[in-house]
């Protein structure tokens, strides 16, 4: 069932992150292009076997830039000739424009603004922005032995930067710490690497999928054995370092001067964590605010 669970979390994890993609049949061949500027001439990119390859779309024809070398090895830019042709109807300068992806967004910026006067610029630079925030929940510890599911408090602190033209995407840095119980003597102060997608993204709400990328945590854990006939009492502590890819899904509400917060965490774990067969729970309440 958890291995169930997992695949299809990863599927939409990755369903959701593909937003914005679509298929275009260029040449007789389909591509899955990602755009980057959207106007009289419109850029896209994509990766194919680990390079980077870009198209521009006039008039609904798209057309790859290439930049091919010939039999001495010298680079022929015919992306340069492609790029002079259609915006010829703006007098646009070539002769700096390179085949990066910054360097193309700022180019078909330019000659948008320069063909349509109601064009808004989309290549501005990216102004990172911050919120910060505290949480506090209970936690029954998924991906640790915990034999008669007891539930514990735990409390923490993040702060999540993110790209103020682009709000759905954010990295959060987080702090979580796990208290321990009289029944569940295992604790743990955990920093982690947080990636959000927001599905939703309104004004007043948003929702989104989490992945952890990496954790690192400290852990103390104590438990006993017996035999029938004497108790042996054991003690763990340690730190670790791990990329486990554990998946939650998040909300923010707008409050004030920021927002309060809701997410189920560790509801399952693509790689190391396994769960050790009770229902994942890991659910937070929370307030962050702009900074």
């Amino acid at each position: 069932m958890n291995k169930i669970l997992s695949i299809v979390l990863f599927a939409l994890f990755v369903s959701f992150a593909s937003y914005g993609q679509m298929t275009h049949t260029i040449d007789g061949k389909e591509y899955e292009l990602t755009e980057d500027i959207t106007g009289n001439l419109s850029l896209f990119h994509t990766v194919i076997d680990s390079e980077f390859r870009y198209f521009v779309k006039k008039e609904g024809e798209v057309t790859e830039l290439t930049n091919t070398k010939d039999e001495s090895g010298k680079y022929q830019r015919e992306y340069k000739e492609i790029l002079s042709i259609l915006t010829a109807d703006a007098e646009m300068d070539i002769s700096k424009v390179n085949l990066t992806l910054d360097s193309l967004k700022s180019f078909v910026d330019q000659y948008n603004k320069a063909s349509d006067i109601d064009y808004k610029m989309q290549a501005e630079r990216p102004k990172a922005k911050a919120r910060a925030g505290i949480f506090a929940g209970m936690t029954n510890n998924p991906f640790v032995r915990n034999p008669d599911n007891v539930f514990v408090p735990t409390f923490g602190a993040e702060l999540e930067v993110y790209d103020e033209k682009r709000t759905r995407h954010s990295i959060a840095l987080g702090f979580k710490q796990s208290l321990k119980a009289d029944d569940f003597k295992y604790s743990s102060s955990q920093f982690g690497i947080h990636y959000r997608f927001r599905v939703l993204n309104k004004t007043s709400f948003s929702i989104y999928p989490q992945v952890t990328l990496a954790t690192y945590t400290f852990s103390n854990y104590e438990y006993a054995v017996t035999d029938g006939i004497t108790t042996t009492v054991y003690k763990e502590s340690g730190s670790a370092l791990d990329a486990p890819l554990i998946l939650g899904l998040g909300a923010d509400i707008k409050l004030g001067n920021g927002y309060l917060t809701l997410s189920a965490n560790e509801l399952a774990a693509l790689i190391n964590f396994e769960n050790q067969g009770n229902t994942p729970v890991d659910l937070r309440l929370g307030y962050k605010f702009n900074l």
